[in-house]
């Protein structure tokens, strides 16, 4: 007989919910507590077209890339090469969470490196190049250019970090996610 298995994370989050709702029914009343679940569900539906787009970009990215070409240049072994190319598709790749981590568990589940994985979220973060215009317009081009240069090597090396102190545990963070 199969195990039930709990996951957490999502056990946590619904708790979390059901404390806010439970604080906001106590602060407000039914109102507050329906105008907390009208926020929610708004903000659901405003993301469904993004996290539909990501989910199939992931998707299709897993049957389409095999699974031997991801190994070579994304996998555990592709080394220095891979934390820059997946660096280079952080900085680039447009769009927010909803968008880039779907792509980084389809990566993960086609083979990729932790260390390349780690390089593209932390690039995604530092580098966006959506951010780009306007950190130009508010911060200037010189200390934009400055933020730039200070931290190129970032993710390439928190890649390489990672990959060193996470990589043997590889498989067992790929079923966790499966």
């Amino acid at each position: 007989m199969k195990r039930l298995r709990i996951d957490w994370a999502n056990l946590f989050l619904l708790l979390i919910a059901i404390a806010l709702a439970a604080l906001s029914w106590s602060k407000g009343g039914s109102s507050l507590t329906l105008a907390g679940l009208l926020n929610g569900l708004q903000t659901l539906i405003s993301v469904i077209p993004l996290l539909i787009a990501a989910f199939l970009i992931a998707g299709f990215t897993q049957v389409l890339i095999p699974p031997e070409v991801i190994e070579k240049w994304l996998g555990a072994g592709s080394g220095w090469r891979g934390f820059f190319i997946a660096s280079l598709a952080g900085g680039l790749i447009p769009g927010g969470p909803y968008v880039y981590y779907p792509i980084a568990g389809g990566l993960l589940k086609a083979g990729a490196g932790i260390g390349v994985l780690v390089s593209f979220i932390s690039a995604k973060n530092l580098w966006s190049i959506s951010r780009l215009p306007f950190e130009f317009a508010l911060l200037g081009p010189r200390l934009t250019l400055i933020r730039y240069a200070l931290t190129f090597l970032v993710p390439p090396l928190l890649g390489a970090l990672a990959e060193l102190i996470f990589g043997r545990y590889a498989r067992r963070i790929r079923e966790a996610v499966q």
